[in-house]
């Protein structure tokens, strides 16, 4: 399965508050739990 993850933030580019953390976190442990 494929999965898209689309943000208004991006690290280091655009980042304003939390969301950037998570969404450049969240595919990697994702991945890792399997």
């Amino acid at each position: 399965m494929k999965v898209l993850f689309v943000a208004s933030e991006s690290v280091p580019f655009v980042k304003t508050g939390g969301l950037a953390d998570v969404i450049g976190t969240l595919p990697a442990a994702l991945r890792k739990q399997g």
